[in-house]
């Protein structure tokens, strides 16, 4: 009998495969639930980090606000207006005006040396002996006109020099950021005081005029023309000439003074340096127009012609080089006026040394009461002595009453003031010269006696000028004590939360932090504010009270957590556990150390370029001994080649050079646009993308989008920043432009246009490809034979970096923006930077010290060495205002701000970009994303503390040289360098490296590989 075929499973249960599939099914939905939850982990630990790091960088921020507050003070302001009678209704003007109109001529740099004669030997052909008439109009017509030699006061910037020649005052060192945003003058000044007397002031040229003096100026007659495109020399100087001539020869003109502001002289200089063609072209324009000036005016005309500043040897000013403050000031009339001192003090010998010379502010009092009007109330300068003693040069009662006007102006202006009017040795001499002018007026006195009482007066005049120069600057100690107290707080806050407490525990105290700063914020807030508004302290307004009660509740909200789990013994005992590794540790101290101490030295902040150079040297000489000692023959070999290499390239961007002016005859600079300059830029344009493929195949990471962006995208950016320099440089030849007529306009759109795509492709478009997520891998798909089976196999080639080939594309991103706004020289050193950050990266490799100290100092030392061979020094006149207008033929915000930020801090922005890779280079994927992250924080955060160290020197070593000859020069430069270069460092590592770059890289990969 057959027997019924048995089923092989009883009706309704499951089979062995859907068992199998559902088994599988389970586990994908764990994978993925258990993905889902450590990607949602690493972003928190992500956003916590970055929220930390922001409250260090906000906590940074408030103590160099604080400094700057205390240090930085403008001077005393007061708002009194001179009137032609003083408090005891004496005269305190001239009663009549020797002229009825005047015409004043600003030629913005106007250098003293290039209106004088200078022997062939010694005079360059650009600059020297293309504007002779000033001085045949001197000495040709002696009693017709006047040619000193013009003393500005530092610092030498248009908006500073303007105040000074207009109110008679002193600048002050933090007036030299407003040089941009100038407001209404609130001081007196002879040009309110004409509109104030009825008269008509007209005005054509540089728009800081109406920015300064907009309600004073005739509306009819005011045409202002944008002034800060240096690149641009002719349109203000053509808006001039257009409008001056009508003016001047059209008789029925109702104006009484005529202004006139060139720039192309100051322009030129700051875009191609005195030594140019164009500097001569625009010297014998201006020596044309002072020409057809003087013939075109009457004899109750005044022509006054001054230069606010000169130009270093670079052509830029804002400092106190010899060369920056000696301008020129010419004055002419048709009229018998002028006399003449001894003839030793009009010696033109040797370039000008021994000629007369006056200060800028001496032309306040001069043009007031040339012009009938009172000297304005804060003026502190003298009477110009060849503008009263008369053709004949013996009016010495006239020069006498002028005399005495302003020391009754400087008394008056005195008195008012808080800080001036208890100054017991001026206010005699100030009482003595009264009693001397009474006696005077009641006979008929003698020259002796006039020259007499005039010397006085000069010397009541100086005394009064040196001593409101040594409290230009009132410091507020206690605002700088504060600043100094929580940048150093910052510090050490910041050591104790990279370097102290164990990684695990800071991952776990981070939304602590940021609760508790929360928190701690409210309340300090509440307290400091209640405190300003019961005692009311003079130097702590309700803004500031605000700030201070943040930065103490940022302190005690990241201390308090700290200090609830460890005590402060524990802490100091985990100093050499935690920071000191081995001896690379201590060398990097010690660098830090030293880099410190050179603040202490004017000597040492001068040369500190060469200083940087030398220690960088000597890391890569440590490098080749601590190499020697590698075990793997390989690795020994690599670690030596690199460390050459790293030395090597070190001397060579060593030797790219922009001195300061302090460096004398030991520096030669060699940082100009010349067409070797301009050919090397075509020569690394093939150069650095091929060192990029190289480092890249050492992991086999120049594989997929690699290749796209080194040799095509950057070789290609290159090849067009290469073309637009080209054709800067064409335009600007002198040699071509005698040889071939030159199509500007097409020119500098065409470069303009190649600007604009530069920065587009290199700011937008691939940073907007990179975020999509481009990979330097490829898959290499291949069989094995495994018995009867054929096994697919996939080989992932890149897989060891694909962290850092992905970001380093990034990097090339903003390299390529960087590039675009520096120079010819400028572009070689970038490249020379990535060559050695590269080389480091494969050493720190090597030598296993990818989280020591060494490492990252050694990056923020390449930082600065590029920094100087970019063309920078910590000084006014070396930061490139010209390459805010590599895009934007005007100002426009902001793209002329970012140029000018990406050329100055260029290298310090790549810096802190590349401080990722020295976690990132040359890993594989791996599970521990918040590890990962962890390091880069510490990595990034230990860069700033080393900034910190250098910030907080400078600081300390600033206000103690607060009343040194060089704190104006070196120190306080140099300390808003540092300051500048923290905050930049802390915005772009929290924001850009670690918030943005960092952040999607490692997500990205993590989601792939790291599970």
């Amino acid at each position: 009998m057959d027997q019924p075929d048995l089923p092989d499973q009883q009706e309704g249960m499951p089979s062995t495969a859907d068992l199998r599939m559902d088994q599988q099914q389970r586990y994908f939905r764990y994978m993925d639930e258990r993905n889902e939850y450590r990607n949602r982990k690493v972003s928190a630990s992500h956003g916590q980090y970055i929220k930390v790091m922001f409250l260090f960088a906000v906590l940074q921020i408030i103590g160099i606000a604080f400094f700057t507050k205390g240090f930085l003070l403008s001077r005393q302001v007061l708002p009194n207006q001179s009137t032609c009678l003083d408090q005891q209704n004496s005269q305190t003007c001239h009663q009549f005006s020797p002229f009825k109109k005047t015409v004043i001529l600003l030629i913005d740099a106007l250098r003293f040396d290039f209106v004088i004669p200078v022997e062939d030997q010694a005079a360059d052909p650009y600059y020297h002996n293309n504007f002779p008439i000033l001085y045949e109009q001197f000495a040709n017509h002696p009693q017709n006109s006047l040619l000193l030699k013009f003393i500005a006061d530092p610092p030498t910037t248009t908006l500073q020099r303007l105040k000074g020649l207009t109110t008679g005052s002193l600048p002050t060192f933090v007036d030299a950021g407003s040089n941009f945003d100038g407001d209404t003058i609130d001081e007196d000044n002879w040009v309110s005081q004409l509109h104030s007397f009825g008269k008509n002031v007209a005005f054509v040229g540089d728009d800081t005029w109406t920015a300064l003096f907009s309600p004073f100026l005739h509306p009819n007659m005011t045409f202002p023309f944008p002034s800060l495109n240096v690149w641009d020399l002719h349109s203000v100087d053509n808006g001039v000439i257009e409008h001056l001539y009508p003016m001047i020869k059209d008789q029925g003109t109702e104006w009484d003074v005529l202004i006139g502001h060139f720039l192309g002289v100051d322009h030129c200089g700051h875009r191609y340096g005195p030594r140019h063609y164009a500097m001569k072209q625009k010297l014998d324009q201006m020596n044309s127009i002072i020409g057809d000036v003087i013939d075109s005016i009457d004899e109750d005309t005044l022509l006054v012609v001054f230069g606010d500043h000169g130009m270093d040897f670079t052509g830029n000013h804002g400092g106190e080089s010899k060369d920056e403050l000696e301008a020129a000031l010419f004055m002419y009339s048709k009229r018998d006026y002028f006399g003449r001192l001894s003839n030793d003090h009009y010696n033109i010998s040797n370039l000008g040394n021994d000629f007369r010379a006056v200060n800028q502010i001496d032309l306040v009092p001069t043009f007031s009461m040339m012009m009938g009007l009172p000297v304005p109330f804060n003026n502190l300068g003298s009477p110009i002595e060849e503008a009263f003693i008369g053709p004949n040069s013996k009016n010495q009662l006239e020069l006498a009453k002028s005399n005495f006007l302003t020391c009754q102006q400087i008394h008056n202006y005195r008195q008012a003031s808080d800080q001036l009017s208890s100054d017991e040795e001026i206010n005699a001499m100030f009482n003595e010269l009264s009693s001397d002018w009474d006696i005077l007026q009641k006979k008929s006195p003698d020259q002796l006696t006039l020259i007499a009482f005039n010397a006085k007066c000069y010397e009541y005049q100086a005394l009064s000028l040196d001593k409101c120069k040594s409290l230009w600057a009132t410091f507020d100690n206690v605002c700088i004590i504060i600043g100094i107290g929580i940048v150093a707080i910052s510090l050490g806050l910041l050591i104790i939360y990279t370097k102290l407490v164990p990684l695990v525990v800071i991952t776990q105290l981070n939304s602590q932090f940021i609760t508790s700063s929360a928190a701690m914020t409210m309340v300090h807030t509440l307290l400091t504010v209640s405190f300003t508004l019961i005692f009311k302290p003079e130097n702590l307004s309700m803004l500031w009270s605000v700030l201070l009660g943040v930065s103490l509740g940022i302190i005690n909200g990241i201390l308090a957590p700290i200090i609830d789990r460890y005590s402060i013994p524990w802490l100091f005992s985990q100093v050499k556990e935690n920071l000191i590794q081995n001896g690379w540790t201590y060398f990097a101290l010690a660098l830090i150390l030293m880099h410190s101490l050179i603040f202490t030295s004017n000597s040492f902040v001068i040369w500190e370029d060469k200083i940087v150079a030398f220690w960088l040297i000597t890391f890569g000489f440590c490098a080749v001994f601590k190499s020697f000692k590698l075990k793997d023959s390989r690795k020994r070999l690599l670690g030596v080649y690199h460390s050459v290499v790293f030395v090597l390239l070190t001397r060579l961007t060593s030797t790219i050079r922009l001195c300061r002016e302090e460096q004398g005859s030991k520096c030669v600079s060699n940082f100009e646009t010349t067409w070797w300059s301009v050919g090397l830029i075509y020569v690394f344009a093939f150069l650095l993308p091929k060192m990029i493929e190289k480092f890249f195949d050492i992991s086999q990471s120049y594989q997929g989008a690699a290749q796209l962006w080194v040799s095509k995208g950057l070789r290609g950016l290159m090849l067009l920043i290469a073309l637009m320099w080209t054709l800067e440089y064409i335009e600007n030849s002198d040699y071509f432009n005698s040889k071939i007529q030159v199509p500007l306009e097409t020119f500098k759109v065409t470069r303009l246009t190649i600007a604009r795509i530069v920065m587009g492709i290199s700011l937008i478009a691939s940073n907007f490809g990179w975020s999509l997520g481009p990979l330097c891998i490829k898959i290499d798909l291949g069989s094995n034979q495994s018995g009867r089976q054929v096994l697919r196999t996939a080989n992932i080639i890149g897989y060891g970096n694909v962290y850092g080939s992905a970001y380093f594309l990034f990097v090339i991103n903003i390299l390529c923006a960087v590039l675009l706004v520096n120079k010819p020289l400028g572009i070689v050193s970038l490249a020379l930077l990535i060559n050695q950050i590269l080389t480091l990266l494969e050493l720190i490799d090597i030598l296993k010290i990818r989280t020591n100290l060494v490492s990252v100092v050694t990056m923020g030392l390449l930082a600065y060495l590029h920094f100087f061979s970019t063309g920078h020094q910590a000084t006014l006149q070396a930061i490139h205002w010209d390459t805010g207008f590599i895009i934007t033929e005007t100002i426009v915000f902001p793209l002329t701000h970012i140029s000018i930020i990406l050329d100055t801090l260029g290298p310090f922005i790549i810096v802190c970009l590349c401080i990722s890779l020295m976690c990132l280079w040359k890993i594989p994927p791996t599970s521990k994303a918040i590890s990962l992250i962890s390091k880069i924080v510490e990595n990034s955060s230990t860069l700033i503390i080393y900034q910190l160290c250098l910030t907080l020197s400078t600081l300390i070593m600033t206000n103690h040289f607060r009343r040194h000859l060089m704190v104006w020069k070196i120190f306080a430069p140099r300390f808003m360098l540092n300051g500048i270069i923290l905050i930049a460092m802390n915005v772009i590592l929290t924001l850009v490296t670690v918030g943005f770059a960092t952040g999607r890289v490692i997500k990205r990969w993590n989601q792939v590989f790291g599970n």
